[in-house]
């Protein structure tokens, strides 16, 4: 089944979250990019708007971070995303454009979405590449990565993943339930383990 999905001049469409059926040929050249090394979630659309590719998290990602993803449809975010890119193509068509775009839900959760043409063999016109991350998981997947050595407990995590994501101690206190005076208290402690692990070091 072939969806259009979105045109120059027409409004985003909501679209089944099924990618179309291939040519081998065409799936050799889709396995053969290595989409599923990225971090985020990966949706492949063909120049006419056809979902070709998804990743199989996508799903649950777009229904945990967006408001308007409904089961097994792709959102108004994502199609709005891919028609810009097709107007930039469109206007200038001898540069090779790339965007990328921070959403903010009202529950101040980031998805970061980046676009950008994809040539695949098999395919007559280069297609749109869309890898969606879950900005504020993969910040945390990072802090927590830096502390694994540092021999924190699992409160004084939480603080310094707040700390590290640009929160005042006030706002560390207000989302922990917690005064601040305990704020400063683990945060000199997570400081005080740092400084070990990097003298140990």
């Amino acid at each position: 089944m072939m969806n259009t999905l979105f045109s120059s001049r027409s409004a985003p469409s909501t679209a089944p979250l099924h990618p179309a059926a291939l040519t081998s040929a065409q799936a050799a050249a889709l396995e053969n990019t290595s989409l599923e090394t990225h971090v985020g979630s990966v949706l492949v659309f063909t120049e006419d708007g056809t979902l070709i590719y998804a990743t199989e998290n996508l799903p649950d990602r777009l229904k945990k971070l967006m408001a308007s993803a409904e089961p097994g449809v792709i959102p108004q975010e994502i199609l709005l995303i891919c028609q810009m890119l097709k107007q930039c193509r469109s206007r200038f068509p001898s540069q090779n454009w790339a965007m990328e775009f921070d959403i903010f839900t009202k529950d101040a959760i980031a998805l970061r979405i980046r676009s950008r043409w994809l040539k695949l063999e098999g395919f007559a016109h280069p297609c749109i590449l869309l890898i969606v991350e879950d900005h504020q998981q993969m910040v945390q997947d990072i802090v927590l990565d830096e502390v694994q050595g540092w021999g924190l407990t699992p409160r004084e995590q939480e603080v310094w993943l707040h700390h590290q994501a640009g929160c005042t101690y006030h706002q560390i206190a207000e989302q922990l339930f917690i005064t601040i005076n305990t704020v400063k208290k683990h945060m000199r402690s997570v400081h005080a383990k740092r400084r070990a692990q990097d003298t140990a070091g």
